[in-house]
């Protein structure tokens, strides 16, 4: 059930986005709805997947529709919304190049999917990238430092 919540999440999402590109000249709503459309795709497959398991469990006899909480999930996930409304804040007062490896260091020190040089690696290669993207290709103006 929590997959489907997301997923519906995600679609309400893309549409908000696509009524705010509304507004954008042509060429820069393009990448907004290109965007959209993939996650709304990546959303209709996931509500799917979860009707065939549904289906398949239902067969089976082990279907369960509301499984049990699992509370590690919940806190993880509210921690990292919760970091990633610290990100938002952070940037204008500590600028880019500080607050972006602290909030992708962060979840992957605590987490620990990965090991540590690939931790550092992973968050020098994303940030660089989101760099030349936003700042170099786009040209747009990002506190890269704190503000003095």
């Amino acid at each position: 059930m929590g997959r489907i919540l997301v997923a519906l999440a995600a679609i309400a999402a893309v549409f908000f986005f696509w009524s705010e590109a509304a507004n954008y000249p042509r060429t820069a709503a393009r990448l907004p709805n290109i965007l959209g459309w993939v996650v709304l795709i990546l959303a209709i497959l996931a509500i799917v997947q979860t009707l065939f398991t549904w289906r398949r469990q239902k067969a089976e006899g082990t279907l369960v529709f509301i499984p049990e909480i699992q509370w590690r999930d919940i806190a993880v996930g509210g921690g990292f919304s919760g970091l990633i409304i610290l990100y938002a804040w952070s940037i204008r007062h500590v600028g880019y190049l500080v607050a972006t490896p602290l909030f992708l260091l962060i979840p992957l020190a605590v987490l620990r999917p990965i090991g540590w040089t690939a931790s550092i690696l992973t968050t020098l290669v994303v940030t660089a990238f989101i760099w030349g993207v936003f700042v170099y290709f786009l040209k747009l103006s990002i506190p890269l430092y704190p503000a003095v």
